[in-house]
């Protein structure tokens, strides 16, 4: 078994860039993909977690001013803003894979590969925040989100290499209590870039750094592949039905109602 990378993305359509994510562990779930991890990038979007309302995270006058996409994933967590300055990575593991249970654990055993790769890249104070969010000193750099379904384990988070702060500042609607939790006034003060640390910073060798680590991480070699005529089918499927649809993005209509859905329809989308 090796660990399979990828690079998928349609960075102009971040509704199915959202819809593979979650293709792809159905997939595994299904044993018709390995291992997987994904790269892509979003060229001008806005992420909300599955519980969240839309127009409680999100400026949607900016957002439509702006042509900037709101989609909800299919895991928690909060809003994060994505732009081609942002990394995204996903992996997706069967359930053979021993991971812990332990919610705090759980994502520290995803997490801990990403802040290595930071300090094997010298930023020697890149540490795990409360939980789920992955700090250079005191500032954000990345958020991540999990998920345990389909009996995969299933985790993904964004790094901000060279986003446009100023653009993530407006669209995203952060309450001033919990900028002051992190002793800050503003989104500026709380975010900060890879590359105001790292000047030089390329995405292609950060990626293959993520790769590398997570291989060893897992105990798996690793190779880029490509994506499967399956899981293209499923993520046009998961896309038709559900990420392209206001109810489900703006909306927060039933989940229950999207998975009587596509489970019916998956079936005759992976003969």
């Amino acid at each position: 078994m090796k660990l399979r990378v990828i690079l998928v993305e349609k960075p102009n359509n971040a509704y199915w860039n959202i819809a593979l994510e979650e293709a792809i562990p159905r997939c595994v779930s299904l044993k018709l993909s390995p291992p997987t991890l994904r790269f892509y990038r979003n060229a001008n979007a806005v992420i909300i977690g599955v519980f969240q309302f839309a127009e409680k995270e999100v400026d949607l006058d900016f957002a439509r001013k702006n042509k900037i996409q709101v989609v909800r994933r299919f895991t928690g967590g909060g809003a994060v803003y994505h732009d081609m300055g942002n990394l995204n990575y996903a992996v997706s593991l069967p359930k053979e894979f021993k991971v812990p249970t332990d919610m705090v654990e759980y994502y520290r055993f995803f997490i801990d590969p990403i802040v290595n790769v930071l300090r094997k890249l010298g930023v020697e104070n890149a540490n795990i925040g409360k939980l789920n969010d992955i700090n250079i000193g005191n500032r954000k750099i990345g958020g991540t989100a999990a998920s345990r379904r389909w009996n995969v384990s299933f985790f993904h988070g964004t790094l901000l290499v060279n986003t446009n702060i100023d653009i993530l500042a407006n669209v995203l609607k952060v309450p001033g209590i919990k900028l002051k939790d992190k002793g800050v006034k503003t989104i500026k003060e709380r975010v900060i870039n890879l590359s105001e640390v790292i000047p030089d910073v390329k995405i292609d060798e950060l990626m293959e750094e993520i790769a590398e680590e997570y291989s060893k991480h897992l105990g798996l070699d690793f190779e880029w592949k490509e994506i499967s005529e399956v899981e293209l089918r499923v993520a046009d499927m998961l896309y038709e039905l559900k990420y392209s649809k206001d109810e489900w993005n703006l909306k927060r209509a039933p989940m229950h109602y999207y998975d009587e859905l596509i489970q019916e329809k998956l079936k005759r989308v992976v003969r």
